[in-house]
């Protein structure tokens, strides 16, 4: 289990939301080049990071005194996240217990993600910057050489990167994560995700 300490971390780093964002004045729409991501999606836990022990390598490489895990901008009001409330205990969740399942309906100016549980994100990968309900954070979709990047950034420099892609025969998705900036430790993580008729089949075997 980690410390008080690590979770402090976890809170600076993921406590933003990028729920019901909201374009920004200006800003110019990039052409998409889009993948349909639609569809229902399981976690895979063995083939996933472990959010725990990526965060004990980045403590450990970081070494003693190596930035304080509670120091400014840390607790709610932090850095940008992944999704959910700005409660910090939801944004907890969204980085050490990743949604179960995910449900993406995805249109040509919108991508539903309704994560297991009840919590929805609506991005627009136009290119544009959008403010998450607080106006504390930035956000910006986009299509890049078939992947969905969704980067999340504060005034303060802290900063969240997605990158989804789906694989060619379209079986799995998989989603980057990078967080970094501020006082906290540099993390990166892979999900794995299922289409949930492949995983039904799987689990028949």
């Amino acid at each position: 289990m980690l410390r008080l300490t690590a979770a402090s971390v976890i809170v600076a780093l993921v406590s933003g939301s990028l729920l019901a964002a909201r374009p920004a004045p200006g800003g110019d729409a990039q052409p998409a080049a889009s993948v349909d991501l639609s569809g229902r999606w399981t976690y895979n836990v063995r083939l996933s990071d472990d959010a725990r022990e990526k965060m004990r390598e980045g403590m450990e490489k970081r070494g003693p005194g190596g930035g304080g895990m509670g120091g400014p901008g840390s607790g709610p009001g932090g850095p940008p996240g992944m999704g959910g409330a700005d409660d910090p205990r939801e944004a907890m969740r969204a980085v050490f217990e990743p949604a179960e399942e995910l449900v993406i309906a995805q249109s040509e100016s919108e991508i539903a993600v309704d994560e297991k549980f009840g919590r929805l994100r609506r991005l627009h990968p136009d290119g544009r910057k959008y403010k998450t309900d607080n106006g504390a954070t930035d956000i910006k979709a986009f299509w890049k050489e078939g992947k969905l990047v969704v980067e999340a950034k504060r005034a303060r420099g802290q900063s969240v990167t997605e990158t989804w892609e789906r694989v060619p025969d379209g079986s799995r998705l998989i989603v980057n994560v990078r967080l970094e900036g501020g006082v906290s430790p540099k993390l990166e993580l892979k999900r794995i995700y299922d289409r949930a008729s492949a995983a039904a089949e799987t689990k028949a075997k």
